[in-house]
């Protein structure tokens, strides 16, 4: 059962309690409020001056357990260096307590002001009985209330338990942005140190006492179950403790919620440790039952092509798209494969079950689904559910879902102890929930000025929202995608195609591939045009500052015009490039950011290098600018991996990669140099996390179109001679 949300004056709780004097946090649901240990603080200042600030919101690389806690900090007004980070558990009241779709700033950018604001008053006030002076003479610095005139100093811990029993403030007044010391420093990652020295302690690195350790042998088709098991030879494993049969169809079915699939049935084999339960799994004989229908990728592409020339729908219509008299156009279909996460740290979780309450620790992007679907298999209430968040060693979406948590729970409660499921990287290939392949074609033209006059883009997949069985269009293109609103002659249309290949989040879902089948064929029709790409570009967002893309949504395409120009002036666009070389541009508005990469390459006879990616962004003010820099090198690491490398294939129903082998990964030895230029923005913070992927892609194609006058419309590249 969840909590009903809280209002502000509920949220900001305050007390004079054990060590601690002030604590401004959560109460946890169901408990006495009057105890240090019946709260969930996002901020404690302890009586001896210890300032300990908790990030709500999931780390997992992207630098938001220093980031958020950086907001609080700079409202509060204390040093950076004598605060205390730890990361927060799950909490039914905490909004927005999930890291996904470059949201976490986004969402929670002012709570966080207010939360520490509100401590810095309620501070304040009580400086002002002790010290028999007004409020409004008062100040704060690095942790101390100054009296005025400085006359005095009194420090947090001083008056941690006075500011306890001080009026919650309904509105605290926010810090004039322009007075910001901490906010746009840059500072390094919280867990660095123990990163470096190999003390971080991962998911996969915890333990409890008598846990055991499992390995699941997971049915090769996910939709399968297993029928029967011999454990004859996996039994001589020393270590092994015992086998388990588990089916999802047992537990809620393969889907266990709107958007939340369920764990993929199998046979658990439960050992004293990580390498018996793995030997013992290879040799397992399972008897599977498999569905009828079973998919292959090749098939499927297919019959996204065909479903290109049948009936689809409508998703958006302006004007007309009857094209006479066009002076320049296009017909160009673009093929996108399915793709992996691969994070460096396979699926993993600890959980115990006791009773009718449950403990987790997992590496998760969504507590409150983590916390919802462990309460749904097991059949217990959700306020008996504890959700301890780990750091993950990346995620990228992957974690965002609960089929890693919800077989860990049901084997800790079947033998009553500590279980803690390990996966390896095959698993965590063939058993993951991969981006969406899809096949698009774009009919484009320009008038007579080589301004684009016709856009019609038609997109043919197998969507995520019928296979999560979840709420909302199945189109996996919206009718605001751009250029939307930039084009009198637009059609945006869908063809759904039915499949059962497992497919979820990824950084940047559907603007990974939307931006590249744009950003290339508005490269096609710049060259179509005779015209410069990045005079294209410039022609087509025009020199408005807004478009009303539909009624609830207006674009700034002034900001986009700005990258572009940005980008153009800081890769050297426009300069003679040595015979074999060229350069691309690609651009985008995506999960809150506005981005423009230009890609360098060298082509060769038969390779293909990337020298060199400039990168333009506007993300609106930012955080930390040390933790925004990783942000995009990351993105655009990511990006290029994919472009060049990422391909799963699915044969009779089953996943055909299995590890870095067949499924690589970009090596050092393949990574440009990346130059990025952050566009100075005094704008509330934006998404950062997934806009700079994007453009990775068609950037490099256009640029090997400028070197060879050849096009690539199908990813991964895998650039070959004469192709």
């Amino acid at each position: 059962m969840v909590a009903e949300m809280i209002n502000r004056r509920d949220f900001i709780r305050l007390g004079a309690v054990g060590g601690f004097g002030l604590i401004i946090g959560i109460p946890l649901p169901g408990r006495a409020t009057e105890s240090e240990s019946s709260l969930h603080p996002l901020i404690r200042i302890g009586i001896d001056g210890r300032i300990t600030l908790f990030a709500q919101n999931p780390e997992m690389g992207q630098g938001i357990k220093t980031a958020l806690p950086m907001i609080i900090a700079e409202e509060l007004n204390v040093a950076w260096d004598s605060v205390v980070v730890k990361q927060a558990d799950w909490d039914p009241r905490l909004e927005n307590q999930f890291s996904g779709g470059s949201l976490s700033i986004r969402l929670n950018y002012n709570t966080m002001r207010q939360a520490g604001a509100t401590a810095r008053v309620m501070l304040l006030a009580a400086a002002a009985l002790q010290l028999g002076q007004e409020v409004s003479t008062l100040t704060t610095e690095n942790g101390f209330v100054i009296g005025a005139s400085g006359t005095a100093r009194l420090s947090y811990g001083e008056l941690a338990q006075q500011a306890a029993t001080m009026p919650v403030p309904d509105e605290p007044a926010l810090k004039d942005t322009s007075k910001f010391r901490l906010i746009g420093k840059s500072v390094s990652d919280v867990d660095m140190q123990a990163i470096i020295r190999g003390q971080q302690v991962y998911s996969l690195d915890f333990k409890l006492p008598d846990m055991l350790y499992a390995a699941v042998v997971r049915c090769p088709h996910a939709d399968g179950q297993p029928e029967s098991f011999d454990d004859k030879e996996a039994r001589t494993v020393p270590g092994v403790i015992g086998f388990h049969l588990i089916r999802n169809i047992d537990h809620g079915g393969r889907i266990l919620l709107p958007n939340c699939p369920n764990f993929v049935s199998g046979v658990a084999v439960l050992a004293s440790n990580t390498y018996a339960a793995f030997k013992a799994a290879r040799k397992l004989n399972v008897k599977w039952q498999l569905p009828e229908t079973r998919d292959d990728s090749n098939v499927l592409m297919r019959q996204f092509e065909q479903a290109l020339e049948g009936e689809l729908e409508v998703v958006r219509s302006d004007g007309d798209i009857i094209t006479p008299g066009v002076v320049h156009s296009i017909d160009a279909t673009y093929k996108l494969p399915f793709v992996a996460h691969v994070p460096m740290e396979p699926m993993n979780c600890t959980a115990h079950v006791k009773g009718n309450s449950a403990e987790v620790w997992v590496p998760t992007q969504n507590p409150p689904m983590a916390a919802e679907a462990t309460a749904k298999v097991l059949g217990i209430e959700q306020e008996n559910v504890t959700i301890h968040v780990m750091r993950s060693g990346g995620a990228f979406g992957r974690r965002y879902y609960a089929d890693f948590i919800t077989d860990t729970v049901l084997l800790s409660q079947h033998f009553k102890r500590p279980v803690k499921v390990v996966w390896t990287r095959k698993d965590d290939i063939h058993y993951d929930y991969f981006r969406p392949s899809s096949a698009q074609r774009v009919r484009a033209a320009t008038d007579a000025e080589g301004k684009l006059s016709h856009w019609q883009q038609q997109v043919a997949s197998h969507p995520r929202e019928t296979y999560l069985e979840r709420d909302g269009s199945v189109a996996e293109i919206a009718n605001y995608e751009f250029p939307a609103g930039l084009v009198p002659n637009l059609l945006f249309q869908y063809a759904d195609v039915p499949a059962r290949v497992p497919i979820g989040q990824w950084r940047a879902t559907e603007h990974s591939s939307n931006v590249f089948v744009v950003s290339s064929a508005i490269d096609e029709l710049a060259h179509a045009a005779a015209m410069d790409p990045v005079q294209f570009w410039l022609t087509l967002v025009g020199k408005q500052q807004f478009v009303q893309v539909r009624e609830d949504f207006r674009f700034d395409a002034s900001r986009l015009r700005k990258v572009i120009e940005t980008v153009a002036a800081r890769s050297g666009w426009g300069t003679v490039l040595p015979k074999g070389k060229g350069r691309g541009i690609a651009a985008s508005y995506n999960q809150g950011a506005w981005v423009a990469e230009v890609a360098e390459v060298t082509v060769g006879k038969d390779s293909l290098r990337i020298d060199r990616i400039t990168c333009a962004i506007d993300c609106g003010r930012i955080i930390n600018p040390q933790g925004a820099l990783n942000q995009v090198e990351g993105g655009i690491v990511e990006g290029l991996s994919v472009a060049l490398h990422g391909k799963i294939s699915v044969k009779d129903g089953m996943v055909e990669q299995s590890n870095f082998h067949n499924y690589p990964f970009s090596r050092i030895d393949e990574i440009p140099v990346i130059d990025v230029h952050f566009i100075n923005s005094d704008d509330a913070p934006r998404g950062l996390g997934e806009g700079p992927l994007p453009p990775v892609a068609p950037a490099i194609c256009n640029a090997v179109f400028a070197a060879t006058g050849k096009r690539i419309r199908s990813l991964p590249i895998q650039y070959k001679a004469g192709v």
